[in-house]
Order: structure tokens, then C-alpha cells, then sequence
């Protein structure tokens, strides 16, 4: 089995294996990471999460489902948005609750982090490599969000913080950030060119991100992510990271840089209470 940081639990559910943050269940929030694996009937088969890797949408209403059900969320309440790698984020209004759960056509568009204060809601972010970051304000709000190299790059994380600071009023010393599964450095081999826009950060955060092997380019993608989250204002001590590399752990993660553009998502979801 494989070892999980310290903080995090490993949940094994016949009908799907996650993972889910001590210190987040620990609060009474409502959230979950989930893996590639099922077990229906006794029969290993692949949890799928999203709409395009070629799974039949049955089944990914189902996976979908069943993840409301660990975390006792209404699937009516379920939120996504079509993901572009991009540094943008939204605020999830009442009327956006819901968008995105039964199709992708009526996803929340082109926008790579959501926020919510209603109710109810609950924001999924579908990744295969891309880093999935959940976070908490004790206030009652929450926000999820999907960095990938370029949405990292665009100020993803900052522009989710910004939004809540900014709409909701948290305060940044209170929010609670989860880092979850995402492709680690190990195996995060960059071109040159992804190597010094890296390097040239303006929160100066990819000065000790890039890594060099034998002439290759290596980035640490969680690494950056946490580094620009401490630089708008978080504790350091309020960020966690699982460190699971999808690459790494086939039998356990999709990935997309290992098996190719048509691969199912794992899904990262953050529920708020009614």
C-alpha cells in the first residue's frame, strides 16, 4: 500500500479509494481526493470523474454521485467548470450552483477556480497530472482550484485568494489550503522555455522550483503553488500537501503526461454545509 504524508488518510470504500486531509475532517469540512480505483461487485474498475476521457457519462454520473454521497453533499449542489489552464477564477452565485454536474455543456466556462459562499454548494476539480488545491475559510466559505505549469504561471493562486479576500471578506492568516495528488518533481520534465518563465516569476517563487539533471529541466509544481500561496499572505503552517505523484503510481492515479490524452480525471471536491 502505498505510504501517505502524515496528515492525510486513506480511505479504502468498495466503490471508490480517496484521500482526504486530517486537518480539514478534523473541522468538520466535507471534501475528498479521489483515485482511479472502484471495486463494484468484487471487480476492479476505473472511477472515473469527468466527461473526457472517454468514459460513458453514465458512468461518470455515477462516480460523481457516489462521491456526494461520502461526503454527504446533495448532487444537486455539485459545481464545475470547464478548466482552460488558466489564471482565472470566479465567484460560484446561487444561480451557478449545480453547473457542470450532469454535462459539460453547462459547466461554469473557461475559468480554473471557483469560490462559494452559498450553502450547499460543492466545487469539483477534475485533474490527471494538474495540481488540485482545496481551500477553507473557517468564515464559511471554501474555493477549489487546477494548476497546471501555465495556470500556475498566470496567478492562479493568487487571483482564488484575491477573490475571496476581496468578495468575501476572509481573512488570508485564516484560510486552510490542501494540496492533493498531482505529478510531482520527479517526473515533471520541462522544456527550457517552461524552464525560465518558471525562473522568471514575479512573486520570485520559481527561483527554487527548477531543478537540473543531466542537462533536463525538472519543476516542482506543488512547490511553486505553496511558495505563491505563503507570498499572498497564508500561514505556512495551514498549507498541506499530500506529495503523491500521479505519475508515479499508475495503479492509483490517472496521469496524462504517462498515458496519453484520452485518460479519466480524478476529482477534488470541497462541500459546504446547508
Amino acid at each position: 500500500m502505498t505510504a501517505v504524508s502524515a496528515g492525510f488518510e486513506r480511505i479504502d470504500d468498495e466503490r471508490c479509494v480517496y484521500f482526504r486531509s486530517s486537518r480539514l475532517h478534523g473541522l468538520g469540512v466535507k471534501h475528498l481526493f479521489s483515485t482511479r480505483i472502484s471495486s463494484r461487485g468484487g471487480v476492479r474498475t476505473n472511477f472515473d470523474m469527468g466527461f473526457s476521457g472517454g468514459a460513458a457519462a453514465d458512468t461518470v454520473l455515477q462516480a460523481r454521485r457516489i462521491a456526494c454521497d461520502f461526503l454527504a453533499a446533495d448532487f444537486s449542489g455539485l459545481t464545475v467548470a470547464r478548466q482552460v489552464h488558466s489564471g482565472r477564477a470566479v465567484v460560484v452565485e446561487s444561480g451557478d450552483v449545480g453547473r457542470g454536474a450532469r454535462s459539460a455543456r453547462d459547466a461554469i466556462l473557461d475559468a480554473d477556480g471557483m469560490v462559494t459562499d452559498v450553502p450547499g454548494a460543492s466545487l469539483l476539480i477534475l485533474t490527471a497530472d494538474c495540481l488540485p488545491v482545496l481551500i477553507y475559510d473557517p468564515a464559511g466559505r471554501i474555493g477549489a482550484f487546477h494548476a497546471g505549469w501555465r495556470g500556475a504561471l498566470a496567478g492562479i493562486a493568487q487571483n482564488t485568494i484575491d477573490l475571496m479576500v476581496n468578495r468575501f471578506g476572509s481573512d488570508r492568516d485564516n484560510l486552510v489550503a490542501v494540496l492533493g495528488p498531482a505529478i510531482q518533481r520527479c517526473c515533471f520534465q520541462v522544456g527550457r522555455d517552461v524552464a525560465e518563465r518558471f525562473m522568471a516569476a514575479s512573486s520570485g517563487c520559481g527561483q527554487g522550483v527548477v531543478h537540473s539533471d543531466n542537462g533536463r529541466s525538472f519543476v516542482d509544481l506543488p512547490g511553486f503553488v505553496k511558495c505563491e500561496l505563503i507570498a499572498q499572505g497564508m500561514a505556512r503552517e495551514n498549507i498541506m500537501d499530500i506529495g503523491l505523484c500521479t505519475s508515479c503510481l499508475p495503479e492509483l492515479f490517472y496521469s496524462y503526461r504517462r498515458d496519453g490524452r484520452l485518460v479519466g480525471s480524478m476529482g477534488a471536491m470541497i462541500a459546504l454545509g446547508k
